[in-house]
């Protein structure tokens, strides 16, 4: 046998002989005994337990009010094609049709809501949305974000919406064509209380992902996508908060979500609302197949909107390590002293 290893040499893939090339390091290997078991949950414990009710204390002081206008109904009836639509789930019916005579017809209702206090604090606006899912794969992907950057031709993974009538559709694709288009405004005494439609987006999106060409007028040679009753330049224009493909709204939605419900940002209230009785008016326009359309008002704390789920979450896993340590400390004090009583009896 060693005449053999002799004729054919040393093995070339034999590994040094070094401690790390033969695995023989030193290694800790620790025993986990219940003396340092117990103390590492009680820790754990300790410390889960006051920041939980930290988190849930910062959750509990933000103040939010979410309203359902799923089913809101129209201000006036509206009458289309010898069809009349009012009362409770009116606007909603409407937009349920696809003849371009009904979703062209406008639809308008109102909710009222009071605030019992003043809220100080900037107030975010939002519309929340369930059932809607955004992250369906190919909703995702039919997207051209040349297009978005100024290259109005660029049209390629935006199918099935890439051309309408020979010219191309801008935006293109899934997300754009299911825009949000419902528009809100709220009122005071018979007055319109004032907010902020602009600084809503990402600073990312407003300064590199969304370019508009130039000329503007450039936007005029393409064609609006199919399920928007305008062009990009007509429907953004009355958003006072960018024009063609600079609208912070249009920003927002084309930000897809991960979750079947989520909420986007609309408007805020730098400097608050005060204790009152409001009226919310409401151009209903987006339609509902499933889920619900919410407004929603809401401020912020140091840890972000209203979520108690973190909260609850810390406290939840440090009481049960607060249990583990007891019941470990338990079950060590009565097997220790059983060992006593049996080397006594010896």
């Amino acid at each position: 046998m060693a005449d053999e290893e002799d004729d054919i040499g040393p093995l070339e893939n034999k590994p040094g002989d070094s401690k790390f090339k033969q695995q023989n390091l030193a290694a800790w290997k620790p025993v986990l005994t219940c003396r340092c078991v117990v103390p590492f949950f009680f820790i754990f414990g300790l410390a889960f337990i006051p920041l939980g009710s930290i988190l849930l204390l910062a959750s509990n002081g933000v103040k939010e009010l979410t309203l359902d206008y799923t089913k809101c109904g129209p201000v006036n009836n509206v009458s289309v094609d010898g069809t009349t639509f009012s009362g409770e789930n009116g606007c909603a019916l409407l937009r349920e049709e696809r003849n371009i005579s009904f979703t062209s017809k406008p639809c308008s209702c109102a909710l009222d809501f009071t605030l019992t206090e003043d809220w100080t604090d900037q107030v975010f606006v939002y519309y929340r949305l369930t059932e809607f899912y955004q992250n369906h794969r190919r909703y995702v992907r039919s997207v051209n974000n040349e297009q978005l950057r100024g290259s109005l031709s660029s049209t390629s993974e935006c199918k099935p919406f890439t051309a309408d009538g020979g010219k191309a559709i801008v935006p293109c694709g899934m997300i754009a064509n299911s825009f949000f288009n419902d528009t809100f405004q709220i009122q005071k005494d018979n007055a319109e209380v004032p907010w902020s439609r602009t600084a809503i987006s990402w600073k990312e999106d407003r300064d590199d992902k969304f370019q508009n060409p130039s000329p503007l007028s450039d936007f005029n040679k393409y064609s609006k996508p199919d399920y928007w009753q305008s062009s990009i330049l007509n429907v953004t224009s009355a958003r006072v908060n960018g024009l063609g493909l600079l609208s912070e709204d249009l920003m927002n939605w084309m930000r897809t979500s991960a979750l079947p419900s989520f909420r986007k940002l609309y408007a805020r209230f730098p400097n608050g609302l005060s204790k009152g009785t409001y009226s919310l008016q409401i151009e209903y326009n987006f339609p509902v197949v499933r889920g619900e359309k919410n407004f929603v008002l809401s401020t912020t704390s140091w840890m972000g909107g209203k979520n108690i789920f973190l909260g609850v979450a810390y406290i939840v896993v440090g009481g049960l390590s607060f249990c583990c340590s007891a019941f470990l400390a338990v079950v060590n004090a009565r097997y220790n002293k059983q060992r006593l009583d049996l080397s006594e009896q010896h």
